[in-house]
């Protein structure tokens, strides 16, 4: 970050928190065009949401009618304002945020973007001007509150309280530098979660919103015991929550449509690991009767474990 904020660092610890989903701009790009198509975009979203909230609340006929034809149009605009992006970054990916802010959003946790940077750092959300969507943002560690549009600030979803109990590990932000550190969780109280940090033995009192899953227990989600479930289940750390945004549910999509090809490989090794010897000893045994026929033993057993990779 730039030496203003720099100056306002505490007691920071030597470690680098890559952000999540940073995609920093592709470069020999008109960045300033990119950001003004990505504002006219967030404006487009503004629209149609305060004429959904008309539409919501209005019973004349004549008005309704108005409305929907003025909402038909803002889908075909902001359809385009997409293109527009996509042709300008070269990527279908979003470099930006294409979320508008709400009123709720306030005092949640966000990854805002540093143009100097070119970066995206853990922030808090102080002050939200939803007509013209931009916020007063508060980067974590640092003292100063910085006026931001909404392109550059990702909300993040509030975690589930339910993954995170006393004596369980956690990666939890480190209220002087604002990046996440592995800590154990000591106490629960109307305060907050009560941390010690593994990296220097550090204990502070954090919000919930400070909290996510330590990459360990991640990579352990990921590892599932799939030979040991009848049927497919979504890990809590997949489930949709009605806090999240767009991009986070197709992210989760991908994930859970990963896991599923990859539960569904683990059933078809466990059913050829139980049936091999099986077939083995039956295709030995059939063979001494008639050589051809374990041969035909060997193709049923293949066809059926190609039915069930279809």
């Amino acid at each position: 970050m730039s030496e203003a904020y720099k100056k306002q660092k505490i007691d920071s610890f030597d470690y680098y928190d890559p952000p999540e989903n940073y995609q920093p701009p592709v470069q020999q790009l008109d960045q300033s065009k990119v950001i003004e198509a990505y504002k006219t975009l967030i404006m487009l979203k503004n629209h149609m949401f305060k004429v959904n909230l008309l539409l919501s609340h209005e019973e004349e006929n004549t008005t309704i009618a108005e409305l929907k034809n003025i909402k038909d149009e803002l889908l075909l605009a902001k359809e385009a304002q997409e293109k527009e992006i996509a042709s300008l970054q070269k990527t279908q990916d979003n470099l930006f945020s294409v979320n508008r802010l709400n009123g709720e959003d306030i005092d949640k946790l966000a990854k805002a973007y540093h143009e100097q940077d070119r970066k995206w750092y853990n922030a808090k959300l102080i002050q939200i001007d939803t007509e013209e969507q931009e916020a007063d943002i508060q980067f974590i560690g640092y003292q100063e509150v910085v006026k931001m549009h909404a392109i550059f600030i990702k909300v993040q979803p509030i975690p589930d309280n339910k993954l995170f109990t006393v004596g369980q590990q956690c990666e939890a932000i480190y209220s002087s530098d604002g990046r996440y550190y592995l800590g154990t969780i000591e106490k629960v109280t109307e305060e907050g979660y009560h941390i010690r940090f593994k990296k220097n033995s550090n204990r502070e009192i954090v919000p919930l919103i400070y909290l996510r899953e330590a990459k360990k227990q991640l990579n352990d989600s990921k590892k599932m015991n799939f030979e040991e479930m009848d049927e497919f289940q979504v890990p809590d750390n997949l489930k949709y929550l009605p806090t999240d945004n767009e991009q986070q549910r197709q992210a989760k999509k991908k994930k859970i449509k990963a896991m599923k090809q990859t539960f569904k490989l683990s059933k078809i090794t466990k059913y050829a690991q139980e049936k091999q010897s099986s077939w083995q000893s039956f295709s030995q045994k059939i063979s001494t009767l008639k050589p051809d026929l374990g041969q035909k033993a060997e193709t049923i057993y293949r066809q059926k474990c190609d039915q069930l990779k279809e």
